[in-house]
């Protein structure tokens, strides 16, 4: 089982962490800015 990634997977996988870092930041901030909207401080 101890088979080397590529540098091409590699790549992949990061950019895939880092695209659902930025999915679950963006579906954090909606509910935050609504919040924050309703006590109208934005």
């Amino acid at each position: 089982m101890e088979q080397e990634l590529s540098f091409g997977v590699k790549l992949l996988n990061g950019f895939l962490k880092f695209m659902i870092a930025c999915l679950v930041g963006i579906l954090v901030a909606i509910p935050i800015a609504l919040v924050l909207d309703w006590l109208d401080l934005i």
